[in-house]
């Protein structure tokens, strides 16, 4: 890969990391909802993580991270 290829690859990296930040309130409500939603089925240990990555083709990739303690006790109706 040449200079100029790197540089830009590195700009839409850049225009996509930047793109998706764009909608921060979206993450936080996003962020809000899993957290209660996992809370449901784990004890929870630190705040949930979420990370969004745009790719070429515009499809987004989801990656969500979160500390539990342990599985809360699951009952069946």
């Amino acid at each position: 890969m040449n200079s100029a290829d790197f540089a830009a690859d590195r700009l839409k990296n850049i225009l996509i990391k930047d793109k998706v930040k764009a909608q921060q309130g979206f993450i936080d409500v996003l962020k809000s909802d899993l957290f209660k939603l996992l809370g449901d089925y784990f004890e929870l240990s630190s705040d949930v993580y979420v990370d969004l990555e745009l790719s070429d083709r515009g499809d987004f990739g989801v990656y969500v991270s979160v500390k539990a303690n342990r599985i809360k006790p699951f009952v069946t109706a």
